[in-house]
């Protein structure tokens, strides 16, 4: 059996043609002049009469309204519309025959619908009809209701919706009013209505609504100057703004919705020139009732201003950025340079526009960019401490640079990237690495006496055995000619004379003397010999300057070679022990730097027994260990000297701070260690009690995360 919920579906799908085709022929037959001037009213009338269809489409899904004599025009969907619109229509005085008139245009309006968009004839005529009783019902429902009501019913009804209307119109006036900005309505380039602040703009004025009731009061108005007002009434637009007709030409020419743009107007309550924002845009009324335009000016004056001042100060602030002598370097979280400042592209070599965009790890050192994406990753976690790193420039040359981030983070706390403060410290490096080796030299130099004393003793001997046995060499080299000379001119008859000479001879060499000394003494010599020469070689070894290159270096030798150059430093007040753990492993270091820092914390303890055991006859203990983890190699120091007092403690690293007599220390010692340390990834600390002594911890990384630095 048919059924007509096809029919509902199809009017629920098509209200959008629906509402446009009724408003056509609202306009064409002049009923728009008495209705909405805007869209949704429309949208919501053929909303609630397609919904009222479908209900009663939903309740009789079969046959075609019936209209019998016995008929009810209240009960159900399509009835109770009409009653409600009767009502609604009465109210707001529109007389009947008006609305009838209109409602057979929204008949005609779904029949056409349905003509539009259904093929089989049958289904036309059968929805065709079942749409016209429908409209049928509504139109009984609306008129009976409407001829059952009692005049007086009519009337409060009336003078209610008229008072709605009048509060309705007032608070919109008021809201046009009220509004800050100057808002013009015209009518064919002619000033219909302007507000309060539009007045404002063309003279001083303080009335409100002067424009709207002015053909009630206007004869009435008692200032001269709000008189004078009235003058710009049904004004062309043209003859107060001039520079406008391009505008409104335009406007015209091409239909627009809105024409924008800026322009400079004299303020006549302010007296002065000032920058607004100029919006020209067509009324929203659908029922052309309303075919004007409106014209809204924004002062934007204190906008410009800002801008401007803005402007300025990015501009200066810009300034600041590009010429000053650190480097800005922003990233995004990946990694990529999304700005740099020109001192960036200075220091690599490169335009911003080969360094914007691109991963910043290309410019690193190849063996920094471990070590440099762990501190970015640090960044993630909120940490801001200072760091040093190593660019390569476009010339392919080593830029070492301090740098100071600041990580960034959105509202939501996601991390976005970091600012980074790159400060050039490429001089500070060579100056740092010639300060090491000047105080590496400058304990040679302090070291100097004690190492030509301890070259000197085993020299003494050594030219004392060489002089003895240059005398005696002599003595045996003559023999040894006279024993050739001898031994040529024996014969048979002078054998035994010749054989009585030489024991002779041989007795007054003391052989047995000569074979018991020279031995020893050139035993003795060599001895010193190697004695010089291993002076001479830890001299060198630790006086040679380095490369910035870290090599692998065994600990016990370098450590033990320390010892011996420092030998004279603390022979007469200490005795000194090692002990090492028997698989150490080689260390990664610079190995000059490795052994700055152990003669360094040598010396020290060396100052340190000397201090309290120099007027008595003992001597005190230094002892050098040396042991590793998994991870770490240990050096400590021990001493038992004077210990470090409380009060400096803190103090210690700091450079030039000393507590030797003037000219007897640079203060550079420590602070020195301390930045070779740092060098190196490491760390040192102590424990020191006063008067009992104190012991230097020094931790190094076995596997250093840079290969070369510095």
């Amino acid at each position: 059996m048919k059924t007509f919920h096809a029919l509902a579906i199809l009017l629920q799908k098509n209200e959008s043609v629906l509402m446009n085709t009724i408003l056509n022929y609202a306009l064409t037959y002049g009923y728009s002049r008495y209705t909405s001037t805007l869209a949704e009213a429309w949208r919501l009338s053929i909303s609630g009469l397609t919904n009222a269809i479908s209900q009663y489409i939903a309740a009789n899904p079969e046959s075609i309204p019936d209209i019998r004599v016995d008929s009810n025009y209240r009960d159900d969907a399509i009835a109770s519309f009409g009653v409600i619109e009767a009502r609604r229509h009465r109210s707001r005085g529109i007389d009947l025959g008006m609305f009838l008139g209109l409602f057979k245009y929204y008949r005609d309006s779904y029949v056409d619908l349905v003509y539009e968009n259904v093929k089989d004839e049958k289904l036309v005529s059968s929805y065709s009809k079942y749409l016209i009783r429908c409209f049928d019902r509504i139109e009984l429902s609306f008129c009976v209701e409407w001829a059952t009501a009692s005049e007086d019913i009519k009337l409060v009804e009336l003078q209610n919706k008229n008072m709605l209307l009048a509060n309705e119109k007032n608070k919109y006036l008021t809201l046009f009013e009220s509004f800050m900005s100057p808002l013009i309505l015209l009518r064919d380039n002619c000033i219909e209505n302007i507000n309060m602040a539009g007045i404002q703009l063309l003279e001083p004025h303080e009335e409100t609504g002067i424009f709207y009731y002015n053909e009630e009061y206007g004869k009435n108005i008692r200032q001269h100057k709000s008189k004078n007002i009235l003058k710009f009434k049904n004004k062309n637009i043209l003859k107060l703004f001039p520079w406008m007709e391009g505008a409104l030409v335009v406007f015209d020419k091409y239909h627009a919705t809105y024409n924008q743009f800026g322009t400079k107007i004299f303020n006549e309550t302010s007296r002065k020139d000032e920058d607004y924002c100029v919006t020209i845009f067509q009324m929203r009324d659908l029922s052309q009732k309303f075919p004007g335009k409106i014209i809204f000016f924004e002062n934007i004056s204190e906008k410009k201003q800002v801008e401007t001042q803005l402007r300025e100060s990015e501009e200066k602030y810009r300034t600041l950025v590009e010429t000053m002598n650190e480097g800005i370097l922003v990233l995004n979280s990946n990694l990529i340079v999304t700005y740099i400042n020109e001192k960036v592209s200075t220091l690599l070599g490169y335009s911003k526009n080969e360094i914007v965009g691109q991963e910043f790890v290309k410019f690193i050192h190849a063996e920094g960019i471990d070590d440099f994406v762990e501190q970015q990753s640090l960044r993630k976690e909120g940490n801001a401490d200072s760091y040093e790193f190593v660019m390569v420039n476009s010339n392919g040359e080593k830029v070492f640079v301090l740098s100071s981030p600041t990580p960034i983070f959105d509202a939501a706390q996601n991390f976005k990237g970091s600012y980074e403060v790159l400060t050039n410290i490429s001089n500070i490096k060579l100056i740092e690495m010639q300060l090491i080796h000047s105080q590496k030299m400058e304990t040679i130099g302090v070291m100097a006496s004690g190492i030509a004393h301890e070259i000197n003793t085993p020299l003494q001997y050594v030219i004392g055995n060489s002089t003895f046995i240059n005398e005696h060499m002599g003595k045996l080299l003559e023999f040894a000619i006279q024993l050739k000379t001898t031994l040529d001119a024996v014969t048979f008859e002078n054998f035994q004379d010749t054989l009585l000479d030489m024991h002779q001879k041989i007795d007054a060499l003391d052989i047995g003397f000569l074979t018991e000394e020279i031995p020893l003494a050139t035993k003795e010599s060599m001895e010193g010999l190697n004695r010089i020469a291993s002076i001479v070689t830890s001299v060198k070894r630790f006086a040679h300057p380095d490369s910035d290159v870290f090599k692998s270096i065994d600990v016990r030798k370098e450590i033990t070679n320390t010892i011996t150059i420092s030998r004279n430093e603390w022979k007469t007040v200490a005795e000194l022990t090692s002990d090492f753990d028997d698989n150490l492993p080689e260390l990664q270091c610079i190995p000059s730097d490795f052994n700055q820092v152990v003669l360094n914390l040598i010396i020290n303890a060396a100052h340190a027994l000397q201090e309290k055991f120099d007027d008595t006859s003992e001597i005190g203990n230094i002892h050098v260990k040396a042991y590793s983890d998994k991870h770490h190699l240990f050096v400590s120091i021990s001493d038992n000297g004077t210990g470090i007092q409380r009060s400096i403690q803190n103090k210690i690293f700091s450079p030039f701070f000393t507590t030797k007599e003037v000219g007897k220390g640079t203060g550079m010692g420590l602070a020195i260690v301390l930045k070779i340390i740092e060098k190196h990834k490491g760390k040192i600390w102590f424990e020191s009690k006063e008067g009992v002594g104190t012991t230097f911890y020094v931790q190094f990384p076995i596997r250093h995360a840079e290969q070369s630095v510095q």
